[in-house]
């Protein structure tokens, strides 16, 4: 390569200081002038992370106080709702939501409310549209008229269990004393039911409840023409509880003294006579009753269920008297049990 006339090798080497090579001394300078920049870029940015952090964390803590408020007291539709998306299936929050209208003395947007959570609750949770139904027998009882009562009563019927819809019913019109309308449903439920025990009792109790000792009375004769005979000892042992805490205590000794004269054998009436007369503080007839179930010609195995049930008795309530009879009772017994293994 030929060089230009006048132009030597010095001429095209650059100074040390020429702007050129000035420039790159001083970029490499701002760079270096730019390394705290960029440290303080990030701690910034570091530090608005943390603020945003903080005061998501402040706008959850709120928000979740929020919502414990709600559930604790939700006061209007926009809290019901919010509570109902996540929670459904929920009949209690759908009750208080009903109250929440019935308090504004809104009956139809509280029918309506009603409405909505039956067709929203699971077809699954029976109890829960249960809950629903008799919240709006309640309703209709207390706010409706005969015809709209009437009417939900037999669409709940068509959707529910009968049994458990006509014992709801049963108990608000005990409830408000409709006696009338009470004596006209027990009608309707003894023929409807005329093979259940507990149906018998539901309405007896309701009776007793309400002072009318006679008509629960008849219920009860009723019952014992329409049951089958393998279901009168049942009925009467349980109605005789019944007459002992709301009827008559001597009528219903008497009902127990009359099951164990012809099934003296039935150690499981024995021990409910017995526990009646300790749940009504009658603990020497309780005790007497003991002696003379121990003293019937039972099986061992009988006749041990009673003395075991002797001997817990008088680890409560033993006297010293009593604890001599039960301990002759205990060698009889043990002596008997000798004799047949030999």
């Amino acid at each position: 390569m030929s060089r230009q006339a006048g132009t030597s090798w010095d001429d095209l080497v650059i100074p040390m200081d020429t702007p050129n090579n000035f420039y790159r001394h001083d970029s490499g300078s701002e760079d270096e002038e730019n390394v705290p920049n960029v440290k303080k870029m990030r701690m910034l940015t570091k530090i608005q992370e943390l603020i945003e952090a903080e005061l998501q964390l402040e706008r959850s803590k709120k928000r979740e106080k929020e919502l414990i408020q709600i559930q604790a007291d939700p006061q209007n539709p926009d809290h019901f709702d919010q509570l109902l998306s996540s929670n459904p299936n929920s009949s209690f929050i759908w009750i208080k939501y009903m109250d929440c209208h019935v308090q504004a003395k809104d009956l139809e947007k509280a029918r309506a409310t009603a409405k909505r959570a039956l067709s929203t609750i699971h077809a699954g949770e029976e109890q829960e549209k249960l809950n629903i139904w008799t919240k709006l027998l309640a309703l209709e009882e207390l706010h409706g008229t005969k015809e709209t009562f009437k009417q939900t009563m037999d669409d709940a019927l068509r959707s529910c269990d009968e049994y458990q819809i006509y014992i709801k019913v049963l108990k608000m019109f005990a409830k408000s004393s409709k006696l009338k309308e009470l004596d006209e449903l027990i009608t309707e439920i003894n023929g409807k039911f005329s093979n259940s025990i507990d149906a018998y009792l539901q309405c007896a109790t309701v009776y007793f409840k309400l002072n009318k000792s006679d008509k629960a009375r008849f219920i009860f004769q009723k019952a014992l023409s329409n049951l089958p005979a393998k279901s009168h000892i049942t009925m009467i042992s349980e109605f005789a509880l019944m007459e002992n805490s709301d009827g008559s205590p001597e009528e219903a000794q008497t009902l127990f003294e009359n099951v164990l004269t012809c099934h003296p054998s039935r150690t499981d009436i024995w021990c409910l006579y017995v526990d009646m007369m300790i749940e009504s503080n009658k603990i020497d007839l309780a005790r007497r009753i003991l002696e003379r179930a121990t003293s019937q010609q039972l099986v061992p195995k009988k006749k041990r269920i009673m003395l075991i049930k002797w001997m817990t008795f008088e680890g409560k309530y033993r006297t010293h008297e009593a604890m001599m009879k039960y301990q002759e009772k205990m060698r009889m017994y043990d002596d008997l049990k000798d004799e047949n293994k030999k």
